[in-house]
């Protein structure tokens, strides 16, 4: 129940408003409650404001997306004109059941002269008699059971019809229902194919991400493990001790690559290991070709962050930074504070064989990440000069 009302909050307080607002308004212009008034159709019009509201709503949430936008135009017409005639036709015929009498002939001609002309009937002159007068010699309201009024400018001595007392501006005839009822269907469809649109739009980003995501891994898997088996067969023809250690570490990049990097968010301190790992896995590679300078502050246990994200800055440095014939240097810190992530990347610039420059992930893909995942969270510069690359990324986790 809790999670239904966080995700449906906002649609539960607009309905609760537009359902009271009329009942405030209606109390503002002295609108009498107690007897309900038949001629004031508060009962019609109040039922009919529920429906619209509810039409609205439906339409919205239901209609537009399961008929309009998937083509299904003729099922979408016919569901839409039948609610909207359904929300004018039923509150008149529950107020006349409660209030009036059936009309004399019980004739579909009989029903629709009452049903449209009772209410195209907007406050007539009182020497103006009702259509029924004539030809059945009744009344419209004879059943009802209506104080006398006092004399006043609109009621003459001696005229005992009711006093037919139409309500605040809010009660509506047919042809303005109907007009209101087609304008706000039209509106609340409009709204439904914009939030729908936009929807699908993020969709489509999401799903490119995702896709740029599993080509950023399969980029990382080939050419980085080939070099890491050679370091280790290396490593093994040396019998050196840290060969078992390296072995580890590269099942825990691969369990890490394979398992957990398809995921949405994972947890900071899975990423840090992650990063730790291929650090330690690229000096064992590389040996004495490099020196790394990497630092880590914080506690990264409690909060979460895309997968891969600061590994493409720190890829990065170690691809375009690291040449066994030049000297090369790479620095990396991260520090946390609180759901503050602060990442700084440098590396001097060295000469790179060609496979690396042309099979290298640019950083292009992570910046367009950040604009997607972080939109308003995050602030990256990029220092490319002609000797030294420097990057430093702010980023607020959630």
């Amino acid at each position: 129940m809790t999670a239904w009302l966080k995700v449906y909050r906002n649609h539960v307080l607009i309905g609760i408003a537009l359902v009271i607002l009329p009942i405030v308004y209606s109390v503002n212009t002295g609108v009498s409650w107690s007897p309900l008034r038949p001629h004031e159709h508060l009962v019609q019009n109040g039922l009919a404001y529920v429906l619209l509201v509810l039409f609205s709503y439906l339409n919205h949430t239901l209609f537009v997306p399961r008929w309009f936008l998937t083509k299904q135009y003729r099922k979408y017409v016919i569901i839409a004109v039948g609610c909207i005639l359904a929300a004018v036709y039923l509150p008149y015929r529950i107020e006349q059941w409660a209030f009036f009498k059936s009309p004399r002939e019980n004739t579909p001609l009989a029903w629709a002269r009452q049903i449209f002309v009772e209410e195209m009937m907007l406050a007539r002159p009182r020497d103006f008699p009702h259509p029924d007068e004539h030809r059945f010699g009744v009344k419209p309201f004879d059943r009802l059971q209506v104080p006398p009024q006092q004399d006043g400018p609109l009621h003459s001595p001696g005229d005992d019809r009711p006093y037919d007392r139409h309500g605040p501006p809010f009660i509506l005839l047919l042809p303005v229902k109907l007009a209101i009822f087609f304008l706000l269907g039209s509106v609340s469809s409009l709204i439904s194919i914009s939030i729908q649109t936009a929807s699908r739009l993020h969709q489509v980003e999401t799903d490119q991400l995702q896709a740029e995501l599993r080509q950023l891994k399969a980029q990382i898997q080939p050419h980085f493990l080939f070099n890491t088996l050679n370091s280790i067969y290396a490593l093994a023809i040396r019998q050196d001790k840290r060969t078992a250690d390296t072995i580890v570490k590269l099942s825990e990049f691969m369990r890490y690559i394979i398992r957990d990097a398809h995921r949405d968010k994972v947890a900071l301190n899975k990423e840090i290991n992650y990063i730790g790992n291929y650090i330690d896995l690229q000096k064992a590679r590389l040996r004495d070709a490099v020196q790394v300078n990497y630092q880590l502050e914080g506690d990264e246990r409690h909060v979460e962050i895309a997968p891969l994200l600061l590994f493409s800055f720190i890829e990065n440095a170690f691809k375009y930074g690291v040449n066994p014939d030049e000297e090369s240097r790479i620095e990396i810190q991260i520090r946390i504070e609180g759901d503050s992530l602060h990442l700084y990347v440098a590396n001097k610039k060295v000469q790179i064989s060609q496979f690396e420059n042309s099979t290298g992930v640019g950083l292009q893909n992570t910046k367009e990440r950040l604009r997607l995942l972080y939109p308003d969270t995050h602030t990256l510069t990029i220092d490319n000069n002609p000797t030294d690359f420097h990057v430093s990324l702010s980023l607020t986790l959630s």
